[in-house]
């Protein structure tokens, strides 16, 4: 059962949510759109206000009668960074997002480097909080298992079994969202394109690295025990880890990927199947589905979409898991 202060930190929630458009809201409104009473509404905007987190501006609806209150956000008090690094057609690089809390962006940009090391992301966010010092939240996109903190078997091996969010939240003493970016981009692609009752899966093939592979089932991630799940690298292609990823170059990763789908269909039974990854090329997807058909029912494959750009669906999965942390942590 819910204590008084884990009602009232959801109610909060609720109406901060609202604001979130950027545009002035009252609180009926806010009553009418929640199903709080006015009473709990006003207490909340009060406190909200008085906190800095939004800003009141009183507006009349005509010439006479008594004026209301119009509340928005204040887009100065709070900003979020998203932050994470990857290895793409052998570049490793660092990028980043510096959001407020309506989603405007005040910050961006990637750096490429020959090594990244834990040491090089701390230096990325002092760098950002020394321009932002109004930083809530953070999330850290990683290809790797992101394992209750730690990152595990990942694409850059300098990384391997470094306990980062401990490292990270010490330092800079906010709260610190990591997972793996799959799991990332397919809670954004969900977020942007998908209905609420939609089960997507989302498979990314970049060559030399090996795949990955993100599902949301009506607006749930599914991790596994230890953020395991959707590494289909690990499936059982008949050849070892290394000589799979000798094997995913353009002519010759259609057969691990073909398999990696007729596996995920029937599993997970997904409405939407995503392909994406440097590799994957648009002509590729009715091959991909003819090699689908020969095992799957035709009535039970998913609507299959290519979508080569997976970057805002990247960021928009780690703002909003940026965001779920400052409210998991507030006090």
């Amino acid at each position: 059962m819910k204590n008084t202060a884990q009602i009232k930190k959801e109610n909060q929630r609720r109406i901060w949510e609202i604001l979130r458009d950027g545009l002035p809201h009252t609180k009926q409104e806010a009553t009418r759109i929640t199903g709080l009473s006015p009473a709990t509404c006003n207490t909340i905007f009060n406190e909200l206000e008085q906190e800095g987190q939004v800003r009141g501006e009183k507006r009349r609806s005509g010439e006479v009668g008594r004026a209301s209150v119009a509340y928005m956000l204040n887009q100065d008090y709070e900003s979020f960074l998203c932050i994470g690094f990857e290895l793409i057609q052998g570049r490793r690089s660092i990028f980043w997002r510096v959001l407020t809390a309506t989603g405007q962006v005040l910050d961006q940009g990637r750096d490429c480097r020959e090594r990244i090391t834990c040491r090089d992301i701390e230096d990325k966010i002092e760098e950002l909080k020394e321009k932002f010092p109004n930083m809530r939240a953070a999330a850290m996109g990683t290809p790797s298992v992101a394992d209750k903190g730690w990152i595990r078997h990942c694409d850059l091996p300098e990384f391997d079994n470094v306990p980062v969010v401990e490292i990270l939240e010490q330092t800079y003493h906010f709260p610190v969202h990591l997972e793996n970016d799959m799991h990332y981009k397919v809670y954004g692609y969900y977020l942007k394109e998908c209905s609420r009752e939609d089960t997507v899966t989302i498979l990314n093939y970049p060559s030399h690295v090996l795949p990955g592979m993100g599902t949301v089932v009506e607006g749930k991630v599914i991790k596994g025990w230890n953020q395991f799940a959707g590494m289909v690298g690990f499936l059982p292609y008949g050849v070892t880890r290394e000589e799979q990823i000798e094997k995913l170059v353009p002519e010759t990763y259609l057969p691990f990927l073909s398999k990696g789908a007729a596996s995920v269909i029937p599993l997970l039974n997904p409405r939407i199947l995503v392909f994406t990854g440097d590799l994957v090329k648009e002509e590729d997807i009715k091959k991909i589905w003819e090699y689908c058909a020969r095992t799957v029912p035709e009535a039970y494959l998913p609507e299959f979409v290519w979508a080569p750009d997976m970057k805002e669906y990247y960021f928009a999965g780690m703002f909003e898991r940026a965001i779920e942390e400052k409210w998991r942590t507030r006090q």
